[in-house]
């Protein structure tokens, strides 16, 4: 029963999870990588304890602003879902490494748009896993989101 057509569907399906949850801990991690600098960013551009907390909530709010659009506009329906989180993962690693040449100033539009990347990423990556998953699609989910924590 191993070279089952069902089997092989099955085991495609849970390695392209395990893919998917590695794509998307790298791709999320754009979503921490700034707080682990902020002490080192505080002092080089001398931030004030506001600005230093903006960091994080510019990515926040540049999340909900992308996931809110994206569903306005049905994204994840209109473009092929692998060009939409592969263009979306390129876009918050390019605004994220913006952090190396902006200073302060453009340090929140670059987290904001690392945001608004990122949706573009997690909501589409688990509508992917609920439509190759019929059977085990609460774990496959439920692996998914916990890759993200």
């Amino acid at each position: 029963m191993t070279g089952s057509p069902t089997m092989t569907r099955a085991m495609a399906g849970w390695r392209m999870l395990a893919i998917i949850c590695l794509g998307v801990v790298g791709v999320l991690s754009t979503w921490f990588s700034a707080t682990a600098i902020v002490p080192e960013l505080i002092r080089v551009w001398q931030l004030t304890p506001g600005q230093a907390a903006w960091l994080t909530n510019a990515v926040q709010l540049g999340f909900v602003a992308g996931a809110l659009g994206a569903s306005l506009v049905n994204l994840p329906d209109i473009l092929p879902m692998h060009r939409l989180m592969t263009g979306a993962a390129l876009l918050a690693a390019l605004s994220n490494a913006a952090l190396l040449v902006v200073g302060p100033e453009g340090a929140m539009i670059a987290r904001f748009v690392t945001g608004v990347a990122l949706a573009g990423v997690y909501p589409p990556a688990l509508k992917l896993m609920a439509t190759w998953f019929v059977k085990g699609r609460g774990l496959a989910l439920g692996v998914l989101i916990g890759a993200l924590t």
